[in-house]
């Protein structure tokens, strides 16, 4: 009994001391659920003709790559989601702009989160010295832990940044390996939407085997590149005499 009211403990001390990382998390996970709904309604009931718009025109691409970045960004709406919808509307002529807007999402999250997440981390770790001992440990070797986070197809993006925030992983790392492990399973589902005929093809469960054993695959990749990550001591170094 002791643990679990000092563990309510500290979550009250985290609410209290900073309510807007609660918020935060609270937000990551309910709301791109209800974002997608809605942009599948949209999508599902607007009747245009997207293919008119001619993606080449500079601010179709801007405009198209800043509402996605704000869209993934601000966690309103999952990345996979999004994905899904570009391949099937442009195509693969889209696939770049996507990516950039995925590049910039990061960032956005990540910011947003190391701003609201302050010292949160510090409280959370301040009962758990041996954790935070090895958080301390692994300072500057962040960049494998992102890859294999976001290689991961069960662990959500704006989730993730929230994590990447508070550990204070370097805007850097989360730009060019977070970048470099979201291509297998963003590419899954762009090509996805890329040979759907329908929208209801495209997001109404399509998955074949192949498919399946790709995102078990990268679950599976994920999980033993994230153990390895913590699992692996660091060298130690030698004091010369």
């Amino acid at each position: 009994m002791p643990k679990k009211e000092s563990y309510l403990k500290r979550i009250k001390d985290i609410h209290l001391q900073n309510p807007a990382i609660a918020f935060s998390f609270l937000w990551v996970l309910v709301v791109p659920t209800l974002g997608s709904s809605l942009l599948l309604k949209g999508l599902y009931t607007n009747g245009l003709d997207w293919n008119k718009y001619d993606l080449y025109a500079p601010e179709i691409i801007i405009g198209l790559t800043l509402t996605g970045a704000l869209l993934m960004g601000l966690a309103i709406t999952p990345t996979t989601i999004l994905a899904i919808a570009t391949g099937f509307l442009w195509g693969w002529k889209a696939f770049l702009p996507l990516v950039i807007a995925y590049a910039m999402a990061s960032l956005m999250g990540y910011f947003l989160g190391k701003r609201l997440g302050q010292n949160s981390l510090e409280i959370i770790l301040s009962n758990y010295p041996k954790a935070d001992r090895l958080i301390q440990d692994k300072k500057g070797k962040w960049g494998k832990l992102i890859f294999y986070i976001r290689i991961s197809p069960v662990i959500p993006f704006a989730l993730s940044n929230l994590l990447f925030a508070l550990l204070k992983t370097g805007w850097k790392n989360v730009l060019v390996y977070g970048t470099l492990g979201m291509l297998p399973r963003t590419l899954m589902a762009f090509t996805l939407g890329t040979y759907a005929e329908s929208f209801i093809q495209a997001f109404e469960g399509q998955e074949n085997n192949g498919q399946i054993l790709i995102l078990i695959s990268l679950m599976i990749l994920s999980l033993w590149g994230i153990f390895r990550f913590f699992k692996k001591k660091s060298p130690t170094k030698k004091v010369k005499g």
